[in-house]
């Protein structure tokens, strides 16, 4: 019986040694499949922190570019403020010239009447250059009083002329490109 019992025992541990056998097999084939998993994540963590890292030099390349847009784009407009009247002052200064010429003319020859035309020339060139730069006078004289376009200096009662007419102009007033840079000083009849 000890024969029998001994073969029992021994065919009992071939049974078992191969399910112990398939398990330890099958443990490391789900170790192996871990360890694969493991370092497939590993590798795209660090791909994943190369983009990351790549983007963010993107990011701070474009911020200084932004920063250095802004410097460039104040610089232009400090520049352009500085010479935007450029043009106006050049068409300015032959009048002067001939303010001063005026002047030195009158000096010399006191001559009233042709001081008097002299000016008047001067005054329909720096109308004309203040024209041709979109500076528009007022019309105030004969017409209703605006607000917008009138500075009363003098409320006057007139029975000759209508209620809020503008009867007489004392400064002239100027638009320019539509918006009143200065209003015309006018007596208002009341």
């Amino acid at each position: 019986m000890e024969d029998k019992n001994m073969e029992m025992r021994e065919e009992q541990l071939k049974n078992t040694q191969p399910d112990e056998q398939e398990q330890k097999g099958s443990e490391q084939t789900g170790l192996e499949n871990e360890v694969d998993e493991i370092t497939a994540l590993k590798n795209e963590l660090e791909k994943s922190q190369e983009e990351s890292r790549k983007h963010y030099n993107l990011y701070l390349r474009a911020v200084a570019e932004l920063e250095n847009f802004k410097k460039r784009t104040a610089r232009d407009r400090e520049e352009y403020s500085k010479f935007a009247l450029l043009p106006l002052i050049q068409k300015l200064l032959p009048v002067i010239d001939d303010l001063e010429r005026a002047l030195a003319e009158f000096s010399n020859s006191k001559d009233l009447e042709g001081l008097s035309k002299g000016v008047e020339m001067i005054t329909r060139s720096l109308q004309e250059i203040i024209k041709n730069e979109g500076v528009e006078p007022i019309e105030a004289l004969g017409k209703a009083f605006d607000p917008q376009y009138h500075q009363p200096l003098i409320v006057e009662e007139n029975d000759e002329d209508p209620e809020n007419m503008v009867i007489e102009e004392f400064q002239t007033g100027y638009i320019l490109h539509g918006r009143v840079i200065r209003p015309s000083l006018v007596k208002v009849s009341k």
